[in-house]
């Protein structure tokens, strides 16, 4: 029965504690950042009249048999979650959201809250008013950067505080130049001193836009004589007609118009080293030892000494020897190709020969289809037709094509060269040939030489007894010098006076192939050129000196809109435009603002050519001339601001972008500042598309300055705002995390501190701890009022029924007593 009563004892006890806990948070329902708490109950320890047993074969198991002895209060949990924010308009509250407290200290002790009602103290300490806790964070430099990754102290800010003067250092330009810009077409009246420099050397005076470079300033008609070994020229219409004279004496006249395709003109290089590269209209030819010649294919280079382009020899009949040095590769009917390079002195025939090649462990055999043959360049003919762009020199030579049908002698002033049907090519100095007839090749004698005689390549034979025997391929037989070659002879008998026909042997002593001449040429060396040029005096320099305005000699502007502007000061030149004028705000090192202007002026319309040929500008400290380097400013105060700047030019692309420039000024100070200061000219970020020109030039620097008010932004910055118009950064308010912030030991006045079972404080920025700032507001209370009287309500019927529970057992002991009455 006594248990009961300690039961509701217990029960009363509990329920006292959660009121008390609940009038606690109902009463600091306005407190700023207070957190709220909560009760939890446990049932104490049970008493067991009897255990369970297990179940049994013939009976159940039983559960134990416990009374319990009341109820216990189990904790009573900090409830840190976040309240609703406050505006304050008090540019020092700071309210704070997530998972985080503000850092104060007194003395040596730490302590946490989330009570945001700072304010500045006398000294400038950032403060909790109530309690004069320092608030804890980090401090900016005198330029205001902050170290966030050292230790905490005071924030400390000074009303009045005062800022020094920075000295302007640079100078950045932004936004658009119009590039619109009017220029100035013509100029009349002033002071003119422009000059420009001729390509013939002379230097005369003419009006300032007159000429550009490149322009004919007068032109001169001359005939010329040249004869020096390697005068060149080149036929045009300026040079022409031009008379050839030859080293046999004859001569040829053209002109630039001729489209004569018999005639062509050029050089020889024989030189080891020498190189060419085929560009059309030149024709360039390869000559090599025996006969080798080819064309050169466009576009490649080829090198006296080296290797020529291919030759391929396809026609039926074509017969090769392979010599010393030359690369031969021989293509089969099976399209199968093989390099017969090491075989010198060896003969193939398109259509005749055959070779024989290993294949799969036996030998395949297939007749010669054509010829590929690279051979040592031992000269380069390069030649160009006859007409407009005919390169000629002095030392080279003229190539005429010989007609059909014609004959020519070759002789040592007129080599002849020889185009045979096979592709080769001879030059002879002696002999008369003719197209379409034969060609004697040389006299082969080596014993044991063969040769098999083709419709294409004819052989002539040479006997030992002076008899010359011609096979026109049609025999099919081969010979070989050294072998007797049997034929007949018709004569008369002296005795009997009758025909008679006589066998004779003799041996083969020698050959020579007879080949069908293709084609002939002339070549013959030039000696002297003789023609009338027409030569242009071109302007090689333009000096444009400016046109200089006076009062009493004033200059007409006439721009490139058609209006005209009457200057009577400054210099100007024709296709640039007047100066924009733009200032910027340059600060000493006493912090005294001079406003410098700075002109920029197009100097260059571009072409357009390329990309990077679009207009120029040019910046400058004079206004009155673009040239100019110096400009003198009168301050309020008496004293004198020498400015000088070398002009410096702007490059701007077709696009309207900056490809290059920049600039620097240098003042002269008169007025007890640092004597000489340099600012820089930034104009990277200038473009110039056609519309209005808003550029303009912001400056670093500041004059000397005196804090004005604060401000606090989210993630704790605290930012001063000095009288000079500077923001700069002051401090930064530092912010806890723990693991278990309900773990915290209240200290009153809404303060925390560190308790066995909190964690270590995490001491870091708002915005690395995930936490939120409002500046100007204050965190009201998390208590729920109406929670809270709920619970009230609740905690009540619960202290009510406990003690239900002592009048019961009272009113049940009593009848026990009196039942022994």
């Amino acid at each position: 029965m006594m248990r009961s009563l300690f039961s509701g004892v217990a029960g009363l006890k509990g329920h006292q504690t959660r009121m008390d806990v609940i009038g606690n948070n109902i009463a600091n329902v306005n407190t700023t950042g207070f957190k709220s708490s909560r009760v939890t109950f446990a049932d104490t320890l049970n008493q067991t009249t009897s255990g369970a047993s297990a179940p049994g074969d013939n009976i159940g198991g039983t559960n134990p048999k416990q009374i319990g002895l009341g109820v216990g209060v189990a904790s009573i949990d900090l409830l840190f979650t976040d309240g609703s924010v406050q505006s304050t308009g008090k540019n020092t509250d700071l309210c704070l959201s997530g998972n985080g407290l503000f850092v104060v200290k007194q003395g040596n002790e730490t302590y946490y809250t989330r009570d945001g009602a700072f304010e500045f103290d006398a000294e400038g300490n950032y403060v909790l008013p109530g309690s004069g806790l320092k608030v804890q964070g980090w401090m900016a430099d005198a330029n205001g950067e902050l170290n966030t990754s050292g230790d905490v102290t005071n924030i400390v800010v000074s009303a009045g505080k005062s800022m020094g003067p920075e000295p302007t250092s640079k100078a950045t330009y932004s936004n658009n130049i119009n590039a619109a810009t009017l220029v100035i077409k013509s100029i009349s009246g002033g002071k003119d001193s422009s000059t420009v420099t001729l390509s013939d050397g002379r230097t005369v005076n003419v009006r300032a836009g007159q000429y550009n470079v490149g322009d004919v300033y007068e032109t001169k008609t001359e005939s010329k004589t040249y004869n020096n070994a390697g005068a060149t020229i080149t036929v045009s219409q300026k040079v022409s007609p031009v008379q050839v004279t030859m080293k046999d004496g004859s001569t040829h006249q053209f002109d630039y118009t001729s489209t004569d395709t018999d005639w062509s003109y050029g050089y020889k290089l024989t030189n080891s080293g020498d190189k060419i590269k085929a560009e059309s209209p030149q024709k360039v030819t390869l000559y090599g030892a025996n006969n080798r010649s080819v064309d050169a294919i466009e576009g490649e280079t080829y090198t006296v000494g080296g290797m020529s382009a291919k030759k391929i020899y396809g026609n039926s009949g074509d017969e090769v020897t392979v010599n010393s040095g030359e690369k031969v590769i021989l293509t089969l009917a099976d399209g199968s190709e093989h390099d017969v390079s090491n075989q010198p002195n060896t003969s193939y025939i398109v259509g005749t020969s055959t070779y024989t090649y290993p294949a799969g462990g036996s030998s395949t055999t297939s007749t010669v289809a054509s010829i590929s043959v690279q051979f040592p360049i031992t000269s380069i003919d390069v030649a160009s037709p006859e007409g407009d762009g005919a390169v000629l020199s002095v030392g080279g030579f003229a190539l005429h094509n010989v007609a059909s049908g014609e004959e020519v002698t070759a002789s040592t002033d007129n080599e002849v060269i020889i185009k045979l049907a096979n592709g080769d090519t001879v030059t002879k100095t002696t002999g008369s040939y003719k197209v379409g007839a034969s060609y004697e090749g040389n006299m082969i004698t080596t014993a044991g030489a063969t040769v098999k005689p083709t419709t294409a390549n004819q052989i002539k034979l040479t006997l030992e007894n002076g008899t010359t025997i011609v096979d026109k391929g049609t025999t099919g037989l081969t010979y070989t010098i050294g072998d007797n070659y049997t034929y007949t002879e018709d004569s008369v008998d002296q005795t009997t006076g009758q025909p008679v026909t006589n066998v004779v042997t003799s041996a083969i002593t020698g050959y020579q192939v007879l080949t069908t001449i293709k084609s002939l040429q002339e070549r013959k060396d030039i000696t002297q050129l003789d023609t009338t040029e027409i030569t242009d005096i071109t302007v090689t320099e333009v000096n444009n000196g400016a046109v200089e305005a006076s009062s009493d000699n004033a200059v007409v502007l006439t721009m490139s809109d058609g209006t005209t502007q009457t200057m009577t000061v400054g210099k100007y030149l024709v296709g640039q435009s007047l100066p924009v004028t733009t200032i910027i705000n340059v600060y000493d090192t006493l912090g005294t603002v001079h406003s410098v202007p700075v002109y920029f002026t197009k100097t260059k319309v571009g072409t357009g050519e390329t990309t990077s040929d679009g207009n120029q500008w040019t910046i400058g400290v004079d206004g009155s001339d673009v040239a100019g380097t110096t400009n003198k400013i009168y301050e309020d105060d008496g004293s004198v601001t020498t400015i000088t700047m070398n002009p410096a030019t702007l490059q701007f692309s077709t696009e309207g972008k900056l490809l290059e420039g920049s600039g620097v000024i240098e003042f002269t100070l008169t007025d007890g500042a640092n004597r000489t200061q340099t600012v820089t000219l930034d104009v990277s970020q200038l473009t110039q598309f056609t519309g209005g020109s808003t550029f303009n030039g912001m400056t670093d620097g500041n004059a000397a300055g005196t804090l004005k008010s604060v401000s606090v932004d989210s993630s704790g910055v605290i930012t001063g705002t000095y009288t000079n118009g500077i923001k700069q950064k002051e401090a930064q308010v530092a912010i806890a995390q723990f693991n278990n912030a309900s773990g915290l030991t209240k200290t009153g006045s809404s303060l925390y501190q560190v308790s066995n079972n909190s964690g270590e404080p995490n001491v870091k920025t708002a915005a690395d701890l995930g936490c939120t700032i409002t500046p100007s507001a204050l965190e009201m209370s998390n208590v729920d009022i109406a929670n809270e009287f709920s619970d009230m309500i609740i905690t009540q019927r619960g202290f009510q029924s406990n003690s239900k529970i002592i009048t019961v057992g009272d009113e049940m002991l009593e009848t026990l007593i009196n039942m022994k009455r």
